[in-house]
């Protein structure tokens, strides 16, 4: 059985476990055998209702309670719930006490549970609990090679909770180690490369993963999203290649696939990329949400449009859907639905500050600059030293401080990505000001000054394109 999860941005892991419930011919056992046959498939939910139907005729059936204890760990996970989390460890500690501790693969769900739990609540003493558990289990030496990887892998991810890159990677050796054929710590040893910027070493670990699963996609998503992330746009294109030609339905290929594409300027190509992603999971509003993006940096506000309102109806309480509206709005100088829109994002998530340069602005921009007072206020009452760069951003548009100033902020920054960015920013918002004043030369000069910064990430550089008429850049 697998215990399947998804790690940061668009990395796709599988986690190894085994179902040690025998297979009968009595209702129960038809019950659990569909249970795992859909928990394999990926629907938790209907894995949860059939494990419920068998507890409901025999609540000691231990089987059934690691089957939906594995359920409600992995939903918890995908839908950040703590409830459902818990629900599942409960349901691990259950199948433990009916079953005995000799029933290794019950100890998974319990400690993925509590790790879960400790990574969204931010408490070190879940991961404790896991490190004890886990030793526990790996002093048996009666362990077979496969439950001691499982372990060793669900302790390696206790020990990343607790910063520990050093213990978790050797977790991941030891049970490649012991267990060649155990994929997530294969990836799970190449992302504790990655995040220890141990670029190199992430690599030969991605290659490994390939050169062990050479049939498995998800190996060769992995590793191209690694090298996307490195630059290295042609060969991340060619994994993502190898990975829709294992599984042409694989809708993550499709997304990183464009994802790649737009990085490196092929607009167009990875548009076609997100819409097939959208035809294999329509559902998914993320897809729908890129492919918006997409449009708009080729200028096609209609189509961008299109998407996000879809992804609105979708999903109505998703703040960044509604930002990204109102990002739409300004372009098309449609002021008073921007604010709405930014002002809909900030309601339902209130730490989206990166908005408030925007929400000020276009207040000014509609003549109505007193309406941003107490945005204004907020940055301007902090100290010099307390403010950050989206204070310095409110600061200037507001009036508050000169170009010079602005400037001054970035040339102190030390990162020449993050100098690089804020850069695209300052700029755009200067000539986003003097073209206010009526200098339309000059705004045109700091316009093209946003272009050179090839940040085309930035909401800055969609809006220099737009002012400048200039798509053709992005291709």
């Amino acid at each position: 059985m697998s215990l399947h999860g998804c790690a940061c941005g668009l990395f796709l892991i599988l986690f190894s476990a085994g179902f040690a419930g025998a297979q009968g011919t009595t209702e129960a056992d038809k019950l659990k055998s569909d249970a795992e046959a859909a928990y394999q498939a990926g629907d938790f939910a209907k894995c949860l209702d059939l494990t419920t139907r068998v507890l409901a005729q025999n609540p000691k059936d231990h089987g059934a309670l690691y089957l939906r204890a594995s359920s409600h760990v992995e939903l918890g996970v995908v839908n950040r719930n703590g409830k459902e989390l818990r629900q599942g460890v409960e349901d691990a500690r259950d199948s433990l006490r009916l079953g005995g501790s000799n029933e290794i693969n019950y100890y998974l769900p319990y400690m993925y549970g509590m790790t879960a739990l400790a990574n969204l609540e931010g408490r070190k003493e879940h991961a404790d609990v896991v490190l004890a558990v886990a030793k526990s289990v790996l002093d048996r030496t009666t362990l077979t090679p496969e439950q001691r990887a499982n372990t060793l892998y669900q302790r390696a991810a206790a020990y990343i909770h607790q910063k520990n890159l050093e213990a978790a990677i050797q977790d991941y050796q030891a049970a490649i180690k012991g267990f060649p054929g155990h994929l997530g710590s294969h990836v799970g040893l190449a992302e504790s490369y990655v995040v220890s910027q141990q670029a190199d070493k992430a690599l030969a670990a991605f290659s490994s993963a390939v050169d062990t699963f050479p049939t498995n996609p998800l190996v060769f998503n992995n590793r191209g999203l690694f090298l996307q992330q490195q630059k290295r746009f042609n060969e991340a294109v060619a994994d993502f290649n190898k990975a829709l030609q294992i599984d042409p339905k694989f809708a993550i290929a499709y997304t990183n696939r464009g994802f790649t594409q737009q990085a490196a300027g092929n607009l167009p190509g990875a548009e076609a990329d997100f819409s097939e992603a959208i035809k294999l999971a329509p559902a998914n509003s993320v897809f729908l949400s890129l492919r918006g993006t997409c449009r708009l940096a080729q200028g096609n506000v209609a189509g961008a449009m299109e998407d996000y309102s879809q992804v609105n109806r979708m999903d109505p309480k998703n703040p960044v859907a509604y930002a990204d509206v109102g990002f739409a709005k300004y372009f098309m100088k449609d002021f008073a639905g921007a604010q709405a829109a930014f002002d809909q994002a900030v309601a339902l998530d209130a730490n989206m500050r990166y908005l408030n340069p925007w929400r000020s602005w276009v207040l000014v921009l509609m003549g109505q600059p007193d309406a941003a007072a107490p945005i204004v206020e907020a940055s301007a009452k902090k100290t010099e030293k307390d403010r950050d760069w989206i204070d310095s951003l409110v600061l200037f548009l507001n009036g508050k401080i000169s170009e010079q100033d602005l400037v001054n902020v970035v040339s102190k920054v030390t990162d020449a990505n993050l100098k690089n960015a804020q850069l695209c920013e300052a700029y755009y918002f200067i000539a986003e000001r003097r073209s206010q004043a009526g200098d339309k030369t000059n705004a045109a000069a700091f316009y093209a000054e946003v272009l050179k910064t090839k940040a085309n990430q930035l909401s800055a550089y969609r809006g220099a394109q737009f002012a400048q008429g200039s798509f053709a850049s992005a291709k």
